[in-house]
């Protein structure tokens, strides 16, 4: 959706959006000059909301938890992949591995 659509959708003037197009707490595709927004920015946007307009947080406390939620995506995919990895390994070196993982 467009950045009109998406304020609209979520009832915020569209220099909020902007400002968190520039906290890079949204990163819309662009297009022909235009920003386009996907449904994880709405999920985004809409945690956006809440912590700063339900929960009280600033633009730090925004940013500190916008953060978090990045990091947390990126160990996700990692995690993602180290478990494809491990499937397709042989019995016994995914036995190996799960012993090893234990033993920590």
């Amino acid at each position: 959706m467009n950045r009109l659509e998406f304020c609209e959708y979520l009832h915020v003037e569209q220099g909020i959006v902007d400002v968190w197009v520039a906290q890079a707490w949204l990163i819309p595709d662009i297009s022909g000059g235009e920003a386009f927004f996907r449904d994880s920015d709405l999920a985004r946007a809409r945690l956006i909301l809440d912590l700063s307009e339900r929960m009280g947080l600033n633009e730090p406390g925004v940013d500190v938890v916008m953060d978090l939620v990045d990091q947390l995506h990126s160990l996700h995919a990692v995690l993602t992949n180290i478990i494809s990895a491990i499937e397709v390994q042989e019995p016994d070196v995914k036995i190996s591995i799960l012993r090893h993982a234990r033993e920590r």
